[in-house]
């Protein structure tokens, strides 16, 4: 129980932040604006609320001195991209909306910077695994309660999408929620019964929504988080473990090139991935045209005329569906090394530290996050995603490992685990 008045405000505030990150419809409710629109976080009502709540980010950072002070250089690498997007400005194709946009990812990323930076992984774990669990058991009440809102009756008839915009987002913030009780369910934070529960409203999210690739994603993050639990042992024992498990992907991955078409129907999926190979093939022939610095900062698809209007106008969409796609679209070839740096070091650093580290916990999470990430990013467009708590919670995870080898695992260390699992471990 937090006793301090500014810390409780605090984590309230950042609870706020993380409701609408998380592709909520509450922004635009709170507006008036309509949640069936075409594009409602473009309303003009709901840009003033994130203005406000970037003054109030702005705010909670300025309290904390020590915050402010190594925010902008605890991460080379992410600072790095917030300058490149701003840089885009002089080549985009839209320098008007790239800006825009580019201080809205200023702030997603200032968010995740200060959650890392303010509080132990722990801490933000549990705060993303409260608020979500809310957000699941509103999404739930609203898909049975008000179906007109909380179904889908447009391209993906009777999935529940509840209290976000689209099901596919309904999913991926089911998927952090459950990893988050995953992991406080194996530290033995909260009572089991409540965690379990949640668990089981997850799980049922997971299958109205009918998101295969969170559903995938999911199923995927508890084998590896179960996983890790074991990858202490010796190391005689480990490599054919670990050869015998690559074997066994190296085969499903064969297999489902062998007999794609089979397997896309056994995920009740069509061959073209809903449209997404067409997609991808318009988007990689544009990557061709600007190949080095992209098109600016989320510039491709904006607008009725652009290079991607086909898709924009003819089927509303607004993305690549596919992280590295969409990164070249922005950035080009600077922006995805960047990317891909961050990605490797959650992925080498995340499993070092899950086996030699002395934070083994926080390693294993981030180690899952990464892995979930990867997954996910095949299919949809989270990286660089501003007002997206995919993307606040790969900063989080890449701050955190800097801050276990600056100032050697301190910043980490279980402080706040329960007596008996501080002395076992």
């Amino acid at each position: 129980m937090t006793r301090n008045p500014l810390e409780l405000f605090e984590k309230i505030v950042a609870g706020v932040a993380i409701v609408a990150f998380s592709g909520t419809i509450f922004p635009v409710i709170a507006t008036g604006g309509d949640v069936l629109a075409a594009d409602p976080s473009e309303h003009s009502g709901v840009m003033v609320v994130y203005a406000a709540l970037y003054v109030v980010i702005m705010g909670m950072i300025c309290l904390r001195q020590r915050v402010a002070l190594r925010l902008p250089f605890i991460s080379p690498a992410v600072s790095a991209l917030l300058v490149l997007a701003f840089a885009s400005c002089l080549w985009s194709i839209e320098p008007e909306i790239t800006l825009r946009r580019s201080v809205a990812f200023l702030f997603t990323t200032a968010f995740g910077l200060y959650l890392a930076l303010r509080w132990p992984l722990a801490e933000i774990i549990k705060l993303f695994a409260v608020t979500l669990s809310i957000l699941t058991l509103a999404s739930i009440a609203l898909a049975l309660a008000v179906p007109s809102i909380g179904v889908d009756h447009t391209l993906h008839e009777g999935a529940w999408k509840g209290v976000y915009f689209q099901k596919n987002v309904t999913g991926r913030a089911t998927v952090w929620m459950m990893l988050c009780l995953m992991w406080l369910h194996w530290q033995g934070y909260g009572p089991r019964w409540a965690i379990r529960g949640m668990l089981a409203a997850g799980a049922l999210l997971l299958l109205m929504c009918g998101s295969g690739t969170a559903l995938l994603t999911t199923i995927m993050s508890a084998c590896v988080l179960a996983g890790l639990r074991w990858v202490r042992i010796d190391v005689r024992t480990l490599v054919p473990a670990a050869a015998l498990l690559a074997l066994v992907a190296l085969a499903a991955v064969l297999a489902t090139t062998v007999f794609y078409e089979d397997v896309m129907a056994m995920l009740g999926r069509d061959p073209t991935l809903t449209g997404r190979t067409e997609l991808w093939e318009h988007t990689l022939g544009s990557i061709q045209e600007r190949f080095v610095l992209g098109w600016g900062y989320a510039a491709y698809w904006y607008g009725d005329y652009g290079p991607a209007a086909i898709f924009t106008v003819g089927w509303g969409i607004a993305s690549a569906h596919n992280g590295v796609i969409e990164v070249l679209l922005d950035l080009g070839v600077p922006g995805l090394v960047l990317v891909l740096w961050l990605m490797g070091r959650v992925l080498v650093q995340g499993f070092a530290a899950a086996r030699y580290g002395k934070a083994r916990a926080e390693g294993a999470f981030i180690f899952t996050m990464a892995c979930a990430m990867t997954a996910i990013s095949l299919s949809e467009s989270i990286f660089m995603e501003r007002h997206s708590i995919n993307w606040v919670i790969l900063v989080a995870g890449v701050v955190t490992l800097i801050r276990m080898r600056q100032e050697g695992h301190r910043a980490v260390q279980p402080a706040v685990l329960p007596a008996r699992l501080r002395h076992a471990r």
